[in-house]
């Protein structure tokens, strides 16, 4: 027996579509890892939209595929020789398929439904089974197209989500004082749950101490969640875009891949170059076009050694751009095909935000969290906040113990939960000539800011 779960009648998917056709070969997102004998069938009949298909006549092969979003649906083939074939989501249930029909088609054999929006794996089983009527065992892949649901409800907090916090999005802290996951975990302790990712920074001294197996590799050894792995394309003591830009560095970006490969950590999310737009980093963006082919080169390089890609982020400091020199950050874009997360480090200050309005102005001007949101949404990209929090050490500039603050972020996220929504961490820190974020740490001769109501409303929203 068996049961063909296929609707007959699917409600039509929502949000931003994906297509990955079988020829879209690999072990990252929005690809194909085929394992067993698949064979590409091209202009074969019947006709499919890129005119190619794969098909396998043999048990336990399988066809992978990756991907960040809300939905998955599969297209296939079915004909007379077709068989039976499984589909699971996450490991999860098995839907069992039956791929025969007397006359061929390209056709749906899977729909995932909504899911919970984050990282999944769909894989696409021969059986080696077939009901009585086919003439043999085929089982096919054609193309999958991945949604990223857009509702008007986002989903509520908590739950059934595929978050170690319980957030519908990954939520997590960097590691203040140090870069360790005890750390990491004592903050979200704090809070009164889990983190699901930490915010790390590479050394910048030298290449070995950015793309060599650093301490980041060996203090989160074993942690389960995922890093943020800050990286700068060149070392701070030697280095320019401009060379960046010509390729000349290629060779320890792949050694990085290699890195990532070597510590299991593939599924970090590698933020390259953040904060060009600002004038305080070497890599700063002076040079608009040296940035963006450097940032090309970075990326490629990675992509060729590291097995599956990591996520590769973009991320801009908030608010007035010092660079480039149009002060127009989209100009330090590096393009879809080299960003994965576009991101935003969104700080209490220049301007300070007091009040809802305040907030939705700063937030819906050029360089503020809702107008790059809205660019990430309409190039298809996932969202992220790597760093944020209330900035007493701005002083006038800044908002203080501002409470509300942290209920305008809570809400703005919430609102977007589930709609490309993806990653957010809370950047805490009360170090002198800082930005005074802390919210946990007591008061002490390295502990200048402690914001005690800030901290209550967010242990309370997190």
């Amino acid at each position: 027996m068996f049961t063909d779960t296929t609707p007959d009648d699917p409600d039509p998917p929502t949000g931003t579509k994906t297509t990955v056709e079988d020829t879209a070969t690999g072990v990252g997102d929005d690809q194909v890892a085929y394992n067993g004998n698949w064979i590409q069938c091209g202009g074969c009949q019947p006709p499919t939209p890129n005119k190619s298909f794969r098909y396998s006549l043999t048990a336990g092969a399988t066809a992978t595929i990756r991907w960040t979003g809300t939905r998955i649906v599969i297209y296939g083939v079915k004909e007379k020789a077709g068989g039976l074939l499984t589909v699971s989501v996450d490991g999860r249930t098995t839907s069992t398929v039956d791929t025969y029909a007397p006359t061929a088609s390209n056709a749906l054999i899977y729909d995932s439904g909504q899911l919970a929006f984050g990282d999944h794996v769909a894989v696409v089983t021969n059986i080696g089974q077939r009901n009585a009527s086919s003439a043999a065992f085929a089982v096919s892949f054609d193309r999958a197209e991945t949604y990223n649901a857009q509702d008007t409800e986002p989903p509520p907090t908590g739950g059934d989500f595929p978050t170690r916090s319980g957030e519908p999005w990954l939520s997590g802290a960097n590691g203040d004082p140090l870069i360790t996951p005890a750390d990491v975990d004592a903050f979200c302790a704090f809070r009164g749950n889990l983190c699901d990712v930490a915010q790390v920074y590479t050394a910048r001294d030298s290449w070995q101490s950015i793309v060599g197996q650093s301490f980041i590799y060996s203090n989160f050894a074993g942690w389960p969640g995922k890093l943020v792995i800050s990286v700068p394309p060149f070392p701070e003591t030697g280095g320019s875009l401009q060379t960046c830009a010509t390729g000349a560095y290629d060779s320890n970006w792949r050694q990085f891949g290699q890195t990532l490969n070597a510590a299991g950590r593939q599924n970090s999310i590698v933020r390259l170059a953040w904060e060009a737009n600002g004038n305080w980093y070497p890599w700063s963006g002076t040079d608009p076009t040296a940035y963006v082919n450097c940032y090309r080169h970075v990326v490629d390089a990675i992509r060729s050694t590291a097995n599956p890609d990591p996520k590769f982020d973009w991320t801009i400091n908030s608010h007035y751009s010092q660079n480039p020199p149009s002060h127009h950050p989209l100009d330090l874009y590096p393009g879809d095909q080299w960003v994965d997360i576009v991101s935003i480090d969104a700080y209490d200050q220049y301007p300070p935000s007091y009040t809802l309005d305040q907030f939705n102005t700063q937030a819906n001007m050029e360089g503020g969290i809702t107008w790059l949101y809205n660019f990430a949404r309409a190039h298809g990209k996932l969202f992220g906040v790597p760093e944020w929090g209330v900035a007493s050490g701005s002083g006038t500039n800044g908002g203080g113990d501002n409470a509300n603050y942290i209920q305008f972020m809570r809400d703005w996220m919430v609102a977007r939960a589930g709609r490309g929504m993806y990653y957010e961490s809370y950047f805490n820190n009360c170090e002198m000539q800082n930005l005074g974020s802390n919210i946990y740490r007591p008061k002490g001769p390295h502990c200048l800011y402690q914001n005690t109501t800030a901290a209550g409303r967010y242990a309370q929203l997190w």
